[in-house]
């Protein structure tokens, strides 16, 4: 399974990976190992606690201000048993970063939560235009690092793997995203849940299920050609209603929104929503509000197809509360009235 040619495999050295016992000298079996010696275990392997490489730290690159991102260690060929008898334990694992403003939430093991405090911005929210920092001023920039070093031992039970007892990092961003952040319905907008029920966008819990739509061919936003991808008028009769997960919430204020058709959506302009043009009214696609046109379509929650009859930008100096959400995992779902995506992929926050 994952077991490389001259591999060297201690019996030991596995009980220091699993218990944390300094000294890998001790009486150790396999059944103990497996975490089932009290009972009739299934045979076990070596092999199942062993992995061939520490491949990379994977998570979400841009990190908004007071918010939180898992962060994860991916491993090649790992065993059946591997994740939950030595990736579990947090005596193996070592993560750092080399930023101020960013720190581990707690204990962390293969994976690790990071949260980002707020970014200072200077002379803002005052009246002047010219005194207001828009989100992204003052990015920061930070690198999460991982090390998989069994009781922070170089010479582990996995010590044959590739990338053992060496840093794996990920380079990510901090987004300042005071002035507006991507995704933002004003509060007071009334979301459909899964469930038929309908909640105001400020109430809405981690973990609820709104309702979303199913698109057959939709690009997942980590990929980064999802703003690409365009369905045909008749490629959408394959759409369906379906269910998504709120992943994440963020509370922030906007300067300005757009008011689609008097009141039917109010929705800040970095939003993409599935729009068909004016000028082909045989593809829907993912647009920004700012370049949408009167005349336009937009989705609505039964799939139909709305025209945009009126869109107008509201402005107040003292700014607009907003909701930001995140779900998972179709990246959609309906405001007030019509289809919107999530916050940005992988490659861009806004």
């Amino acid at each position: 399974m994952s077991t490389a040619a001259n591999q060297n495999l201690s019996l030991g050295k596995l009980r220091r990976a699993i218990d944390g016992n300094d000294a890998y000298d001790s009486a150790m079996s396999m059944s103990k190992a497996s975490g089932s010696y009290l009972t009739s275990p299934a045979p076990v392997m070596m092999s199942d606690f062993s992995i061939s490489a520490v491949s990379s730290v994977t998570g979400y690159a841009y990190l908004w201000e007071s918010t939180s991102e898992t962060y994860t260690m991916n491993f090649a060929n790992a065993g059946s048993l591997f994740l939950s008898r030595i990736g579990n334990r947090g005596e193996n694992f070592t993560w750092t970063d080399n930023s101020a403003i960013l720190a581990p939430a707690g204990s962390s093991d293969y994976t690790s939560v990071y949260t980002a405090g707020a970014i200072s911005n200077a002379n803002t929210g005052t009246n002047n235009d010219s005194d207001w920092y828009p989100a992204g001023t003052n990015n920061a920039s930070a690198i999460v690092s991982g090390v998989f070093h069994e009781d922070g031992q170089s010479d582990g039970y996995n010590d044959h793997s590739t990338n053992y007892n060496t840093a794996q990092t990920k380079a990510i961003t901090i987004v300042d995203s005071y002035g507006g952040s991507p995704s933002c319905l004003l509060t007071g907008t009334s979301i459909k849940m899964a469930d038929g029920t309908t909640k105001l966008v400020e109430d809405l819990e981690i973990g609820e299920w709104v309702l979303a739509m199913n698109m057959p061919g939709q690009i997942d936003e980590d990929e980064s050609d999802w703003r690409k991808c365009k369905f045909s008028v008749d490629e959408t009769e394959s759409f369906t209603q379906h269910s998504a997960s709120v992943q994440d919430i963020n509370f922030d204020f906007s300067l300005n929104y757009w008011d689609i058709n008097n009141g039917q959506e109010m929705i800040t302009g970095e939003h993409e929503m599935l729009y068909k043009p004016e000028w082909d009214q045989s593809k829907w696609m993912w647009q920004l509000v700012p370049n949408m046109k009167v005349g336009g379509h937009l989705m609505d929650k039964n799939g139909d197809s709305i025209e945009i009859t009126s869109l107008t930008n509201v402005y107040d100096a003292d700014g607009f509360e907003v909701v930001q959400i995140d779900v998972e995992p179709l990246d959609v779902y309906f405001g007030q009235t019509f289809l919107v995506h999530n916050k940005g992929s992988d490659s861009n926050p806004f």
